[in-house]
Protein backbone atom coordinates (compact mmCIF):
# COMPACT_ATOMS: atom_id res chain seq x y z
CA UNK A 1 0.00 0.00 0.00
CA UNK A 2 1.19 3.67 -0.39
CA UNK A 3 1.40 6.24 2.93
CA UNK A 4 1.65 9.81 2.82
CA UNK A 5 2.95 11.34 5.58
CA UNK A 6 2.66 15.34 5.35
CA UNK A 7 4.21 17.98 8.11
CA UNK A 8 5.35 21.07 8.49
CA UNK A 9 8.96 20.92 9.25
CA UNK A 10 11.89 19.45 8.25
CA UNK A 11 12.25 16.41 11.29
CA UNK A 12 8.87 16.16 11.93
CA UNK A 13 8.77 12.87 10.56
CA UNK A 14 11.48 12.04 12.58
CA UNK A 15 11.27 12.85 15.31
CA UNK A 16 8.13 10.29 16.46
CA UNK A 17 6.86 8.20 13.63
CA UNK A 18 10.97 7.37 12.39
CA UNK A 19 10.17 3.89 13.60
CA UNK A 20 6.57 3.16 12.11
CA UNK A 21 7.71 4.90 8.39
CA UNK A 22 11.04 2.30 8.27
CA UNK A 23 8.61 -0.27 9.21
CA UNK A 24 6.53 0.39 6.91
CA UNK A 25 8.97 0.31 3.93
CA UNK A 26 10.56 -2.65 5.31
CA UNK A 27 7.21 -4.57 5.01
CA UNK A 28 7.09 -2.83 1.45
CA UNK A 29 4.56 -0.17 1.64
CA UNK A 30 5.38 2.68 -0.21
CA UNK A 31 6.06 5.87 1.46
CA UNK A 32 5.79 9.57 0.55
CA UNK A 33 6.52 12.75 2.57
CA UNK A 34 5.23 16.03 2.00
CA UNK A 35 7.02 18.86 4.26
CA UNK A 36 5.41 22.19 3.69
CA UNK A 37 7.92 23.77 5.21
CA UNK A 38 12.04 24.14 4.49
CA UNK A 39 12.11 24.76 8.92
CA UNK A 40 14.67 27.99 8.18
CA UNK A 41 13.24 30.50 11.04
CA UNK A 42 14.55 27.58 13.64
CA UNK A 43 16.60 29.46 15.86
CA UNK A 44 19.26 27.32 15.90
CA UNK A 45 20.20 29.11 12.94
CA UNK A 46 21.63 32.09 15.39
CA UNK A 47 24.12 29.68 16.86
CA UNK A 48 25.24 28.63 13.44
CA UNK A 49 24.90 32.52 12.27
CA UNK A 50 23.01 31.49 9.15
CA UNK A 51 19.97 33.28 7.73
CA UNK A 52 16.45 31.74 7.49
CA UNK A 53 17.19 31.47 3.83
CA UNK A 54 20.56 29.71 4.48
CA UNK A 55 19.20 27.34 6.69
CA UNK A 56 16.54 26.71 5.16
CA UNK A 57 18.18 25.06 2.66
CA UNK A 58 20.84 23.45 4.81
CA UNK A 59 17.60 22.05 7.08
CA UNK A 60 15.74 20.44 3.85
CA UNK A 61 19.06 18.52 2.82
CA UNK A 62 19.10 17.02 5.80
CA UNK A 63 15.45 15.80 5.78
CA UNK A 64 15.89 14.49 2.18
CA UNK A 65 19.14 12.38 4.04
CA UNK A 66 16.71 11.44 6.58
CA UNK A 67 13.95 10.05 4.20
CA UNK A 68 16.49 8.34 3.19
CA UNK A 69 18.21 7.13 5.62
CA UNK A 70 13.95 5.91 6.57
CA UNK A 71 13.42 4.74 3.30
CA UNK A 72 11.15 7.20 1.93
CA UNK A 73 10.78 9.64 -0.75
CA UNK A 74 10.37 13.12 0.53
CA UNK A 75 9.55 16.74 -1.55
CA UNK A 76 10.20 19.64 0.65
CA UNK A 77 8.63 23.15 -0.43
CA UNK A 78 8.99 26.64 0.57
CA UNK A 79 5.90 28.16 2.78
CA UNK A 80 6.93 30.24 5.61
CA UNK A 81 8.31 28.80 8.71
CA UNK A 82 6.95 29.76 11.64
CA UNK A 83 3.92 31.69 9.06
CA UNK A 84 1.60 28.96 8.00
CA UNK A 85 -1.02 30.41 10.05
CA UNK A 86 -1.28 33.54 7.54
CA UNK A 87 -1.26 31.95 4.43
CA UNK A 88 -4.87 31.89 2.88
CA UNK A 89 -5.46 28.00 3.91
CA UNK A 90 -7.02 27.55 0.44
CA UNK A 91 -3.77 27.57 -0.73
CA UNK A 92 -2.42 24.90 1.12
CA UNK A 93 -5.32 22.55 0.46
CA UNK A 94 -4.95 22.72 -3.16
CA UNK A 95 -1.20 21.86 -2.98
CA UNK A 96 -2.28 19.26 -0.68
CA UNK A 97 -5.31 18.05 -2.60
CA UNK A 98 -2.84 18.10 -5.66
CA UNK A 99 -0.14 15.79 -4.26
CA UNK A 100 -2.54 13.48 -2.83
CA UNK A 101 -3.67 13.13 -6.77
CA UNK A 102 -0.25 12.31 -7.77
CA UNK A 103 0.49 9.87 -5.01
CA UNK A 104 -2.22 8.60 -4.97
CA UNK A 105 -1.89 7.11 -1.20
CA UNK A 106 -4.38 4.31 0.86
CA UNK A 107 -3.65 6.31 4.13
CA UNK A 108 -2.55 9.90 4.85
CA UNK A 109 -1.08 11.11 7.75
CA UNK A 110 -0.53 14.65 9.69
CA UNK A 111 -0.55 15.84 12.94
CA UNK A 112 -2.99 15.39 15.66
CA UNK A 113 -5.60 18.25 16.14
CA UNK A 114 -3.49 19.80 19.13
CA UNK A 115 -0.43 19.49 16.90
CA UNK A 116 1.27 17.44 19.50
CA UNK A 117 3.27 20.97 20.48
CA UNK A 118 0.62 22.97 19.60
CA UNK A 119 3.26 25.27 17.13
CA UNK A 120 1.02 27.23 15.32
CA UNK A 121 2.46 25.20 12.19
CA UNK A 122 1.08 22.02 13.56
CA UNK A 123 -1.70 23.36 14.11
CA UNK A 124 -2.68 24.87 11.12
CA UNK A 125 -1.29 21.69 8.84
CA UNK A 126 -3.52 19.46 10.61
CA UNK A 127 -6.54 22.02 9.83
CA UNK A 128 -5.61 22.45 6.15
CA UNK A 129 -4.75 17.93 5.61
CA UNK A 130 -7.92 17.04 6.99
CA UNK A 131 -10.01 19.31 4.62
CA UNK A 132 -7.92 18.71 1.51
CA UNK A 133 -8.27 14.90 2.56
CA UNK A 134 -11.76 15.34 2.04
CA UNK A 135 -11.56 16.75 -0.68
CA UNK A 136 -9.75 14.53 -2.45
CA UNK A 137 -12.05 11.76 -1.17
CA UNK A 138 -15.14 13.59 -3.14
CA UNK A 139 -12.65 14.06 -6.50
CA UNK A 140 -10.56 10.78 -6.45
CA UNK A 141 -13.45 8.38 -7.49
CA UNK A 142 -12.51 5.19 -7.41
CA UNK A 143 -8.67 6.35 -6.32
CA UNK A 144 -9.37 8.44 -3.06
CA UNK A 145 -7.59 8.00 0.12
CA UNK A 146 -9.03 5.57 2.60
CA UNK A 147 -7.66 6.84 5.94
CA UNK A 148 -6.98 9.47 7.58
CA UNK A 149 -4.51 8.83 10.56
CA UNK A 150 -3.26 12.14 13.54
CA UNK A 151 0.41 10.85 14.94
CA UNK A 152 0.32 11.48 18.56
CA UNK A 153 1.71 11.16 21.81
CA UNK A 154 0.05 9.15 24.24
CA UNK A 155 -0.69 10.46 27.29
CA UNK A 156 1.31 8.08 29.01
CA UNK A 157 4.76 9.16 28.26
CA UNK A 158 3.82 13.07 28.79
CA UNK A 159 5.11 13.04 32.35
CA UNK A 160 8.67 13.15 30.66
CA UNK A 161 8.23 14.95 27.77
CA UNK A 162 9.34 18.26 27.22
CA UNK A 163 6.79 21.18 27.67
CA UNK A 164 4.17 21.96 26.04
CA UNK A 165 3.67 18.95 25.06
CA UNK A 166 -0.10 17.15 24.35
CA UNK A 167 -0.85 13.62 23.60
CA UNK A 168 -3.98 11.11 23.33
CA UNK A 169 -5.80 9.31 26.17
CA UNK A 170 -6.40 5.78 25.73
CA UNK A 171 -9.73 5.60 24.08
CA UNK A 172 -8.52 7.92 21.48
CA UNK A 173 -5.80 5.69 20.17
CA UNK A 174 -6.74 3.53 17.34
CA UNK A 175 -3.26 2.47 16.62
CA UNK A 176 -0.38 1.73 17.93
CA UNK A 177 2.54 0.47 15.96
CA UNK A 178 5.34 -1.86 17.30
CA UNK A 179 8.72 -1.80 15.50
CA UNK A 180 11.85 -3.90 15.52
CA UNK A 181 15.30 -2.90 16.99
CA UNK A 182 16.00 -2.63 13.28
CA UNK A 183 13.63 0.18 12.41
CA UNK A 184 14.27 1.82 15.53
CA UNK A 185 18.11 1.92 14.73
CA UNK A 186 16.44 3.86 11.03
CA UNK A 187 14.55 6.04 12.82
CA UNK A 188 18.02 7.20 14.75
CA UNK A 189 19.89 7.23 11.53
CA UNK A 190 17.40 9.60 10.38
CA UNK A 191 17.61 11.68 13.89
CA UNK A 192 21.20 11.86 12.99
CA UNK A 193 20.99 13.38 9.84
CA UNK A 194 19.83 16.51 11.56
CA UNK A 195 23.41 17.17 12.02
CA UNK A 196 22.19 20.79 12.76
CA UNK A 197 19.43 19.79 14.91
CA UNK A 198 21.31 17.57 17.45
CA UNK A 199 20.90 19.83 20.46
CA UNK A 200 17.29 19.35 19.95
CA UNK A 201 17.56 15.86 19.55
CA UNK A 202 19.53 15.56 23.17
CA UNK A 203 16.88 17.37 24.84
CA UNK A 204 13.64 16.07 23.32
CA UNK A 205 14.57 12.46 22.79
CA UNK A 206 12.00 12.06 20.67
CA UNK A 207 12.34 8.12 20.45
CA UNK A 208 12.07 7.69 24.32
CA UNK A 209 8.82 8.86 23.71
CA UNK A 210 7.28 6.33 21.29
CA UNK A 211 9.09 3.44 22.89
CA UNK A 212 5.42 1.48 23.57
CA UNK A 213 5.39 2.37 19.76
CA UNK A 214 3.96 5.01 17.73
CA UNK A 215 0.49 6.19 18.30
CA UNK A 216 -2.15 7.45 16.13
CA UNK A 217 -5.60 8.52 16.22
CA UNK A 218 -7.98 7.99 13.23
CA UNK A 219 -10.15 9.96 11.55
CA UNK A 220 -13.80 8.92 12.06
CA UNK A 221 -12.77 5.56 12.84
CA UNK A 222 -12.73 4.23 16.38
CA UNK A 223 -10.56 0.90 17.45
CA UNK A 224 -10.92 -0.66 20.61
CA UNK A 225 -8.02 -2.90 20.63
CA UNK A 226 -6.03 -0.52 18.97
CA UNK A 227 -5.19 -1.68 15.28
CA UNK A 228 -1.41 -3.13 14.72
CA UNK A 229 -0.96 -1.05 11.86
CA UNK A 230 -1.92 1.93 9.43
CA UNK A 231 -2.80 -0.35 6.81
CA UNK A 232 -4.81 -2.94 8.83
CA UNK A 233 -8.38 -3.25 7.91
CA UNK A 234 -7.86 -2.02 4.49
CA UNK A 235 -6.52 -4.94 2.81
CA UNK A 236 -10.75 -6.10 1.90
CA UNK A 237 -11.25 -2.41 0.91
CA UNK A 238 -11.62 -0.70 -2.50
Amino acid sequence: MTLLYIFPHPDDESFGPGPAIAKQVREGHEVSILTLTKGGATKVRHDLGKSVEEMGEIRAKETERAAQALGADVTVLDYPDGGLDDLDPRDLENVIERKIEAVVPDVVVTYAVHGNSVHPDHLVTHAVVKRAYRAACDEMAGRSPRRLAFFALQESVLPDAPDGFHGIAPDETDVIFTYSDADLEAGRAALDCYETYQSVVEEQDPLALVEDGVAFSLFQESHDPPLESLTDDLHDEG
